[in-house]
């Protein structure tokens, strides 16, 4: 959002994204970011329930981050039992199966993997997905299968 500042500039305030932090230790916490950057160290969640209350988030401690339309819980979502290849060939980018170390499985769209990286982002292959987007830790990964 572009704010004019009164001296003849424009500010760029960055809209806050609601997220959804998923820990290793499978620790949740959600609210909303404004200072998200993949090569940070950290970054800060206003948390739903009390927004005085901002957390720092250690990215080293992290399974994924995601990026959602509400924060309200999706109880209708699709398992990933539910997916197949054919289910997204429509969409197009590079399709990925990605598997974490506690065993939960994701399907979705890759665009720029680079396996020397902290972390990637992926888009759902759910349209229906609460997700608009994860960034997946690679630490917490177990499986990366790129497929065409």
């Amino acid at each position: 959002m572009l704010i004019p500042s009164g001296e003849g500039e424009v500010i760029m305030l960055e809209i806050e994204k609601k997220v959804i932090v998923r820990f290793r230790d499978r620790r949740i916490v959600t609210g909303g970011t404004h200072n998200f950057k993949s090569n940070r160290e950290t970054f800060h969640v206003t948390e739903i329930h009390d927004e005085k209350k901002i957390i720092e988030i250690p990215m080293s401690q992290l399974k994924a981050i995601f990026f959602v339309k509400t924060l309200q819980k999706n109880e209708d979502r699709l398992s990933p039992e539910d997916f197949s290849l054919e289910s997204f060939n429509d969409v197009l980018g590079r399709k990925v199966k990605i598997t974490f170390s506690d065993g939960e499985v994701m399907y979705g769209i890759i665009h720029g993997y680079t396996p020397h990286m902290k972390g990637f982002f992926i888009f759902p292959a759910d349209k229906e997905s609460n997700n608009k987007r994860v960034f997946v830790i690679r630490e917490s990964t177990t499986a990366i299968e790129m497929f065409s």
